[in-house]
């Protein structure tokens, strides 16, 4: 065989072999970019649980929720239900955000009865489903928070109702708010959260008929921003915290609803620079 014919053959070879090496770089990158892709996807979808591992009050036991997730028309966290399905009373409350909020994060405090359990967060993507974090509490024999009547521990509790106030930290501390910023908003209701359940014989039973904040309702101006369905698994006087985008000198509005069907409201001016 001539050279010139080992010449064609050794560059066939090799033509092939550069051929078949650049289509098995583009899959292998293109693997590697769907990789990327779902760890990022699910980084910014999986919300982040906050909360103790241990506590010796299972009457207030503190849960925040966030996440680096986008809050826009097309693309937001529309729920957001906390859950400890061994509890009595499972649901801690339903918060359901809109983009208004510009972020989410939420916080509460919340009844939980002794023992081992798992909290849950489940939030909701108006896009891509649903999506959960847990998170494992441990509360000492006799110290949960669930029974509030017969042999509770809060049978005495007297039912104080004073009217809630808003506070908006930054605004406190600055004067003003920049536009468009989003800051944090605390509201602290002074209400009596009572399941009128009691705890004998190792099962609940319901002897008493509860007392709780039912509804909250956050307008910023004539606009729903966010609203909190809640339960009776919530603590005494709550104390919530989120966050909201503001973008208007308008009056933050929040309205509250209780289990008797009474209703209460705070209001508060936002000055902007």
């Amino acid at each position: 065989m001539s050279a010139a014919g080992i010449s064609r053959r050794n560059f066939c070879k090799l033509s092939s072999s550069i051929v078949l090496g650049s289509v098995f770089t583009g899959i292998k990158s293109r693997l590697s970019f769907g990789l990327d892709s779902s760890v990022a996807h699910a980084e910014t979808h999986t919300p982040k649980l906050i909360m103790p591992a241990m506590t010796a009050n299972g009457a207030h036991v503190p849960i925040v929720v966030k996440m680096n997730h986008p809050m826009e028309r097309d693309h937001h966290i529309a729920r957001i239900q906390f859950l400890n399905e061994s509890d009595p009373i499972p649901s801690k409350g339903v918060f359901y955000p809109t983009p208004y909020n510009g972020e989410v994060y939420f916080a509460l405090q919340a009844r939980m009865h002794s023992g081992k359990s798992t909290v849950l967060a489940v939030t909701e993507c108006n896009l891509h489903g649903r999506w959960t974090a847990r998170h494992e509490i441990t509360i000492p024999e006799g110290q949960g928070g669930c029974a509030t009547a017969g042999g509770g521990k809060e049978l005495n509790v007297k039912e104080e109702i004073l009217p809630p106030a808003i506070r908006i930290p930054e605004l406190v501390r600055r004067g003003r708010l920049n536009k468009g910023e989003t800051a944090e908003v605390q509201v602290k209701f002074k209400h009596p959260s009572k399941t009128g359940l009691a705890y004998e014989n190792g099962k609940f039973i319901q002897i008493e008929e509860p007392l709780y904040l039912s509804s909250m309702r956050v307008y910023y101006g004539d606009r729903l921003v966010s609203r909190y369905e809640m339960t009776a698994g919530l603590s005494d006087s709550p104390f919530l915290k989120f966050k909201i985008k503001f973008l208007e000198e308008k009056p933050l509005r929040i309205f509250f609803r209780n289990s008797r069907g009474q209703e209460f409201k705070a209001v508060t001016e936002v000055a902007l620079s």
